[in-house]
């Protein structure tokens, strides 16, 4: 009898774990005046709520984050990232390797989660070091850049001092 008991729990256990997940097309957040939601499109296990003539029709979300950012246009192109602390609490140091530097420069932007851009650095030697320092913690992603064309955006991490 015990056994039974057993395997009904795991196997509740294992259904409920399964539950939590779904497929979806697309999602995301809007933002406005009034707050924030976040939704997704194509969802399976949904709730409807009414009231009055409006009405809310909610379902299981899981986050996830994704590391990678963009596809990769131009793999023969090596630029790596050192965070140095990871995450960082000051500074970050770009390394850039099998990758020529035109005279004028290359160009690191650095956007907050919202998409503003916060600061923007001059890239001219093989190594640069960013200062952070001054920026509130919060996930950042920064965008290397020559003249017009994006080489690769890599995600950057700033805790507090």
């Amino acid at each position: 009898m015990k056994k039974l008991y057993l395997m009904l729990f795991f196997s509740a256990l294992t259904l409920s774990a399964m539950c939590q997940t779904g497929v979806v097309t697309t999602g995301g957040t809007a933002i406005g005046n009034g707050g924030s939601v976040t939704y997704t499109v194509g969802q399976i296990a949904v709730q409807r709520m009414e009231a009055g003539d409006k009405y809310v029709i909610e379902g299981v979300q899981q986050p996830y984050e994704i590391q990678t950012v963009g596809v990769d246009d131009y793999p023969d192109i090596v630029l790596e990232a050192i965070l140095f602390p990871n995450p960082t609490t000051s500074t970050v140091r770009l390394r850039i390797s099998n990758y020529e530097i035109p005279s004028y420069g290359l160009t690191a932007e650095l956007f907050d989660i919202h998409g503003r851009m916060i600061q923007i650095f001059t890239v001219s030697d093989l190594e640069t070091q960013m200062d952070l320092s001054s920026l509130p913690s919060a996930s950042y992603q920064l965008r290397v850049l020559d003249d017009s064309r994006l080489l690769k955006t890599f995600k950057v991490i700033k805790n507090k001092q």
